[in-house]
């Protein structure tokens, strides 16, 4: 079979042989992810492409492998076996796929008009003041389906704010049965792309984004305007992978009177603020308020 002269390109990318196996091209993309970090998104998107690139061409591969093997017993025959089915699959199913593409069909335009909507009715609001990451086990107590009540709560404590945006990128607990690389995958995605102000994670979390460099040192803060109302004990301290000496990079509130007013369940709430955040003053006066909270 010949070479996909575009998969060639996808492994020099990352820096890997082309015999590089799934797990060596995921922890390649994480290290990749880290160290570009702090530099502008679009030097990394070639990266991003390439590990698609990988996965789906490994993905597939993993496909065609399985019907080889699925057709191995007709031996000289397979190609013939697999096309009869095919034959049969195609005509037996010929009015259900129609009846398929006609939903989709109905779908399709239903989520076009809903998307314009959607683009229509935030064009009216007013703009962000704040926009939250909250990554960790967090789980809402409300509507699901919705973060309007838990974007409320966020507000709340600020009557001059116009709005605040929150997203849940959901990790749950070290060791818990429902954890996936899926799951971690997208959180590391959701890293190297999303821009909010301000990070709500556990501990667990915290001390991954911290590695990942998307957080700000706050050692000024909690020796200036923080350290009125700080304890020791909510000064956490840690160490990105380059640097020899640690600095803080968050502040745990999970015992302050606002987060407790927040509609979560959790095992902890730890502040931080992103790199290059568009709102830093705003996220600043966010910390603040935790900590002055009674």
């Amino acid at each position: 079979m010949e070479k996909d002269p575009d998969l060639k390109i996808s492994y020099e990318v990352l820096g890997l042989p082309e015999t590089a196996s799934r797990e060596e091209v995921e922890k390649r993309f994480e290290v990749l992810a880290r160290q570009y970090r702090s530099k502008p998104s679009e030097e990394f998107e070639p990266i991003v492409k390439a590990f698609k690139n990988i996965t789906n061409t490994q993905d597939r591969l993993k496909v065609e492998e399985l019907t080889r093997k699925k057709y191995a017993k007709y031996k000289a025959f397979a190609g013939t076996a697999e096309k009869i089915d095919d034959f049969f699959r195609l005509y037996k199913g010929r009015v259900f796929i129609a009846l398929i593409a006609l939903i989709v069909l109905i779908f399709g335009v239903n989520a076009y008009l809903n998307h314009r909507a959607e683009q229509e009715r935030l064009a009216k609001l007013p703009p962000v003041d704040l926009s939250v990451m909250l990554m960790g086990n967090f789980i809402q107590l409300e509507n699901q389906d919705s973060t309007a009540s838990l974007e409320a709560a966020l507000k709340a404590p600020f009557p001059d704010w116009k709005r605040v945006t929150a997203l849940i990128s959901y990790l749950p607990a070290e060791g818990a049965a429902q954890t996936s690389v899926a799951l971690q995958q997208k959180a590391l995605l959701q890293l190297s792309t999303e821009t909010p102000d301000i990070f709500i994670m556990d501990k667990q979390s915290y001390a991954w984004i911290v590695k990942s460099s998307a957080l700000i040192p706050l050692d000024a803060e909690v020796s200036g305007r923080f350290k009125p109302w700080l304890k020791d004990a909510q000064i956490l301290k840690a160490s990105r992978d380059e640097e020899t000496s640690e600095h803080i990079y968050g502040i745990d509130v999970s015992n302050t009177p606002l987060a407790a007013k927040l509609p979560l369940a959790h095992s902890g709430v730890i502040l931080g603020i992103r790199d290059g955040a568009a709102h830093k003053d705003k996220a600043l006066d966010f910390i603040e308020q935790y900590l002055k909270s009674k």
